[in-house]
């Protein structure tokens, strides 16, 4: 309660108050206690032109069930040869990132989210870095050190 009232105050949640300390052992310590939202890798992206908006609905409720029944495959992306994962504090966050990606690729698609903690996922995947509320007001980055 408490953690909402200072967001409406201050405008950022708890993550972003953490990350904007610019201290990284703090939000080491904080990722690993705090579940985020890694946005899942849409499987179709539609050319909102063709279809009319009822098509267009259709469709998307169509792979909204279809992202429900399939295994989570997080969404990487390929920026200048760097593998990076988006991960976000929250749902307004992600919902940032999902109208900025459907105008940069000119595209409309369905976009479905893990809540997950940080550490359990960027041990299975291979990323260079990870985009903290990517396209946001405010984001950072966070570079993932490879143990090979």
């Amino acid at each position: 309660m408490i953690s909402k009232l200072i967001e409406i105050i201050t405008g950022k949640d708890d993550l972003e108050r953490v990350a904007a300390k610019e201290n990284m052992e703090l939000l080491d310590q904080y990722l690993k206690t705090r579940k985020i939202l890694i946005p899942r890798k849409p499987k179709r992206f539609l050319d909102a032109d063709s279809f009319t908006q009822d098509e267009l609905l259709e469709l998307i409720e169509q792979e909204t069930t279809d992202l429900a029944n399939n295994a989570f495959e997080p969404w990487i992306l390929d920026v200048d040869g760097k593998m990076r994962l988006p991960a976000f504090s929250g749902q307004k966050k992600l919902q940032t990132f999902s109208a900025e990606i459907s105008q940069k690729l000119d595209k409309v698609f369905s976009l479905g989210s893990a809540e997950v903690l940080l550490a359990d996922i960027a041990k299975s995947l291979d990323v260079d870095f990870i985009d903290l509320n990517l396209y946001s007001q405010k984001s950072w980055e966070i570079a993932v050190r490879n143990n090979v």
